[in-house]
């Protein structure tokens, strides 16, 4: 599975963008990253990303059998980070989380939808057969991202967490089948088939 990195993809504007996963080696990388995102994008994500110790902490315990992180970099800088979070243990071994952030300045480029469909297709590859996403409410672009993958709203938690400045959110978690998905996705393609096949 891992073998398959590093990918190439072409986003919106033409500019090419490789994917691969996290290496210890990237933890400046990361760090400049999460620095370069505007305050208001911080207040939404669940960890002081711009805290040196909490992305060192990342690096330093890299465990693709918990958490898989993949990075997209444009000329060498990173520009976006996905990750597939898993259970090991317990009744929710099935069931992955996807969390994601992408730069600024690649936005409306299709870059996030990128990054959700690159963890999405791990997720297949693992078996998984629940993939969700959790996000504060007033995170439209997100939420924008992941309808567009098909993923559909589960619940909303009232004033459940809170940003980075101790504000009030509402948290909304979306969640996706994945073999549902995956079946769909097969029952296109046969009747793709039929139908070329005169069936």
């Amino acid at each position: 599975m891992f073998e398959e990195y590093p990918k190439h993809a072409t986003l919106r504007n033409g500019q090419t963008v490789t994917l691969r996963l996290m290496a210890r080696e990237d933890e400046e990388k990361l760090l400049e990253f999460f620095r370069r995102l505007p305050p208001e994008d911080r207040l939404f994500l669940k960890d002081d990303v711009t805290d040196q110790k909490v992305v060192h902490s990342w690096a330093e315990n890299l465990d693709y059998k918990r958490v898989i992180p993949v990075l997209a970099l444009c000329e060498d800088r990173i520009i976006g980070d996905a990750t597939l979070h898993r259970n090991r243990h317990g009744w929710s071994t099935h069931v992955g989380e996807i969390r994601l952030v992408t730069d600024p300045d690649y936005r409306r480029q299709r870059l996030g939808r990128l990054l959700a469909r690159e963890i999405f297709f791990l997720a297949l590859v693992l078996k998984l057969e629940k993939v969700v996403a959790q996000m504060m409410e007033d995170q439209p672009g997100a939420v924008r991202v992941f309808n567009a993958m098909g993923f559909e709203q589960e619940a909303t938690l009232k004033n459940h967490v809170k940003d980075l400045e101790g504000k009030l959110h509402n948290l909304l978690i979306m969640s996706q089948d994945v073999v549902g998905f995956w079946r769909r996705i097969e029952d296109r393609i046969a009747d793709a088939m039929a139908d070329q096949s005169g069936e």
